[in-house]
């Protein structure tokens, strides 16, 4: 025997257009309507701490490789030449300090999902 709850309370919240449309096409793949994939996504939650990391030094740091490789392509712009080599470095810290964010990130939120399921085992 099924037990149907009846709902008997509404929310209403503001979205964007582009958060609605989301909604919206997600449901549709899923073949069910705004409300249907909304408490879809409820009931298949998990909760997961946010990893402990220093997000400041990497933004520092990102931002400032940012600005150099900025620099370089206005000198590019102003006078049509450009230091190849060491904008080439530049454009490899960027993506080496991205890909250690990535890694750290990574491997601390793998640990923080894990504790999520023994907690909700």
């Amino acid at each position: 025997m099924v037990i149907i709850e009846k709902r008997t309370e509404r929310i209403k919240f503001w979205l964007t257009d582009k958060e609605l449309k989301q909604i919206d096409r997600k449901a549709e793949k899923l073949g069910m309507n705004r409300s249907e994939y909304i408490r879809h996504i409820i009931a298949n939650c998990k909760l997961v701490h946010t990893p402990s990391i220093d997000y400041e030094s990497y933004y520092n740091r990102l931002k400032c490789i940012s600005d150099e490789i900025n620099h370089h392509l206005i000198v590019l712009n102003q006078i049509g030449t450009l230091d190849e080599p060491q904008f080439h470095t530049l454009c490899e810290e960027a993506v080496g300090t991205s890909k250690r964010l990535s890694n750290e990130l990574t491997k601390k939120l793998d640990i923080e999902i894990e504790k999520s399921r023994e907690v909700n085992a």
